[in-house]
């Protein structure tokens, strides 16, 4: 007997089976951790996609004022069965809170965001009237979902379930404000008249200029926008919400008294303003439209075509509206409507930008949001006799870097293009808002600009360059407000700048513009303000 016993005891086979017994649970242990793991962050994942369309669907309603309620609207796109959701619900999801909040976020302190301004309505609560909100209004809307998971395998250690949360913030609609004031600025010298982009337009077999292929891109922009309040079946005599203007460069010429452009560009001491009359051009946007009589650069000319104007669309919900002098303007060739592209005079961007922003701010409403948006395809290379004149610019070396006294010198013409678009982009408007600026780079060529310039390297695009100097007139950030679209003419296809929104199709680029201006975006998490929590 001692012997078999002492024969078993020293014996080693089968140990393993003890090991792995032992070890079993805490395999299975580990196994289970993985299960419920696993099924916690795909339950996050579901309550963070629920929390961000909750969200951005309540920023959407603010301030519309056909929304009786952002806090209805934000717990149907919650996914909460508790809260009567009719969008996002997922039937492994227990959302048991859903907490929507308000506040009124600082512009200046957040300039990157592009926050609209601070809008007071019924549908929700004040956040609080202070000097700088006089309103009381808010701007942005925090929605944070909880949820409560039950565990499969820890039961067994004693977790019967799991508490999940996500927060969200949503700017209000607009992203950068409603309403908006929108002034366009358009190239129409020769060269954006000269062949045709097959790129411009996808799947089209229709040949048109560039300038053609612009004007498409508004037509797609006035689409996009809001002529008045949503909900209204006309617009009628009722606000106006998004208003747009026009000017192109190479400018015109209009006799003082009348306003209306002449034959022959008369003597300079003759020549008006920039920002009176809102019919300067009516070769421009009447049907057939011919050339209009243009004027050199510093000539006081009038860059001036069509005055803000809401009749692009006669609702939010109708189509483009053919009887309205802006949609002609932007007509593209049809019908024979459309700017021309008269040329004569180079491209000068400074003094354009100059009277798109005088008119801006001769005409700005407190909390309106100002925004310029320039299109050209070249550099600014205007001859000494493109630039001649005598008549001075509302704006003078003082406030202008590069400027002979009031007069737009000849050189270093890139380099005032930028100048000019930083004095626009840093003219603070009463309501303390400056205008933004959308620059797109249709087709730049890769060199060019005139002697002595000092535009430095943008966004890795070369200084002293067309593409340096249209990011140089952008607002920042350049991955929101700059954008560079190749133009593909007689199969040759032109340079993409630097830097830009990574879209190089004209009429998408129009399309971002306006899902920008007008629709709620998600914004990070890091801003702080003063929350009031919203519970109806």
């Amino acid at each position: 007997m001692k012997s078999l016993l002492r024969r078993l005891y020293r014996d080693q086979s089968g140990q393993a089976l003890y090991l792995v017994a032992a070890s079993m649970i805490a395999i299975l242990g580990m196994a289970a951790l993985s299960i419920d793991i696993g099924f916690a962050l795909h339950a996050q994942r579901e309550l963070q996609a629920n929390t961000d369309a909750a969200a951005s669907a309540g920023g959407a309603a603010m301030p519309n004022p056909a929304t009786t309620s952002v806090y209805n609207v934000v717990t149907q796109y919650s996914g909460s069965t508790a809260y009567s959701a009719q969008y996002n619900i997922h039937h492994d999801l227990n959302i048991t809170n859903v907490s929507v909040s308000f506040a009124c976020l600082s512009t200046s302190t957040y300039p990157g965001y592009s926050l609209p301004p601070c809008a007071a309505a019924a549908s929700f609560p004040s956040c609080g009237v202070t000097s700088s909100n006089p309103a009381g209004g808010c701007n942005a809307i925090k929605v944070v979902e909880t949820a409560t998971e039950p565990t499969f395998f820890g039961k067994i250690f004693g977790f019967q379930s799991l508490t999940i949360r996500a927060t969200s913030i949503a700017s209000a609609s607009g992203g950068g404000a409603i309403p908006y004031h929108i002034m366009l600025v358009l190239d129409t010298t020769s060269s954006m008249g000269s062949g045709t982009d097959t790129g411009c337009v996808t799947g089209s077999s229709g040949k048109y200029t560039p300038e053609q292929c612009a004007q498409y891109g508004v037509q797609t922009l006035l689409g996009e926008l809001a002529p008045c309040a949503v909900g209204l079946t006309s617009c009628g005599s009722s606000s106006a919400i998004d208003e747009v203007g026009i000017m192109a460069f190479p400018g015109i010429c209009s006799s003082t008294n009348s306003g209306i452009t002449t034959a022959t560009c008369p003597a300079a001491p003759s020549l008006t303003n920039t920002t009176a009359n809102s019919r300067y051009a009516p070769d421009d946007f009447s049907c057939p439209a011919t050339d209009p009589p243009i004027a050199s650069y510093n000539n006081n000319p009038e860059y001036l075509v069509l005055g803000f104007g809401n009749d692009y669309r006669l609702s939010d919900t109708a189509s483009i509206n053919w009887n309205s002098d802006l949609v002609q303007t932007v007509g593209a060739g049809t019908n024979n409507c459309g700017m021309p592209t008269p040329g004569g005079e180079g491209t000068f961007y400074a003094g354009a930008i100059v009277a798109a922003q005088t008119y801006l701010t001769n005409n700005h409403t407190s909390n309106v949001q100002d925004i310029m948006i320039l299109l050209s395809d070249g550099n600014a290379s205007a001859s000494s006799t493109q630039m001649g004149g005598s008549v001075q610019q509302t704006v003078g070396s003082g406030q202008i870097a590069g400027m002979n006294g009031h007069v737009f010198s000849a050189t270093g013409e890139c380099t005032q293009a930028v100048n000019a678009a930083n004095w626009a982009k840093g003219v603070k408007q009463s309501d303390n808002t400056s205008t933004q600026i959308y620059s797109i780079s249709y087709g730049s060529e890769t060199s060019g600009c005139t002697s002595g310039e000092s535009v430095p390297s943008i966004a890795g695009n070369p200084a002293n360059t067309p593409c340096s100097t249209m990011a140089g007139i952008s607002s920042t950030p350049l991955s929101q407000y700059f954008f560079s679209v190749p133009q593909t003419v007689n199969g040759n296809t032109s340079t993409i700048c630097s830097g830009a929104v990574p879209i190089t199709q004209l009429s998408q680029v129009f399309t971002t513009i306006g899902s920008m201006l007008e629709t709620a975006r998600l914004i990070p998490l890091n801003v702080t303000g003063s929350w009031t929590v919203a519970t109806s």
